[in-house]
């Protein structure tokens, strides 16, 4: 878990800053010089923490249950039902119009994702493992 300072900015000083940390990232446009950006400013713990957030929301977007997000992803239950939460709330609503458009590719994604986390999890076990949550849960995670 991310450490965040007990020493707190004023509300306003902390808006300013995210406000600057979003346009510095809105004038990188869409070449590699965000994806670089990206991997110079964030932590591995950061990196680690948005995708699996992205992933928890899209694959709450594609109707797949809570306990089978929090187990192919391995983290908590708590995390996954936040996320619900804002889901149900509608606070996601530009990353699912982001997934209408992409949805194959951040299949494409997810599976990946799965597969690479979970194998330095459960090693050689994670086939067998898949298989077992697959069935636990009568759904497949990827779609075939």
């Amino acid at each position: 878990m991310p450490h965040i300072s007990n020493k707190k900015l004023n509300q306003t000083d902390l808006d300013n800053l995210v406000l600057q940390l979003i346009k510095m990232i809105n004038t990188l446009g869409e070449d590699r010089r965000s994806e670089v950006l990206f991997h110079e400013f964030f932590t591995d713990t950061e990196k680690i923490m948005f995708a699996k957030r992205l992933a928890i929301v899209f694959m709450l977007y594609e109707g797949i249950s809570r306990p089978y997000i929090s187990d192919t992803l391995l983290v908590s239950p708590s995390t996954v039902d936040r996320a619900f939460f804002n889901f149900e709330n509608g606070k996601y609503k530009n990353f699912i119009r982001i997934f209408k458009r992409n949805n194959r590719t951040l299949w494409e994604v997810i599976e990946n994702l799965i597969t690479n986390s979970t194998l330095s999890y459960v090693g050689k076990r994670r086939l067998a493992w898949m298989d077992k949550l697959e069935e636990q849960y009568s759904t497949k995670v990827f779609k075939q």
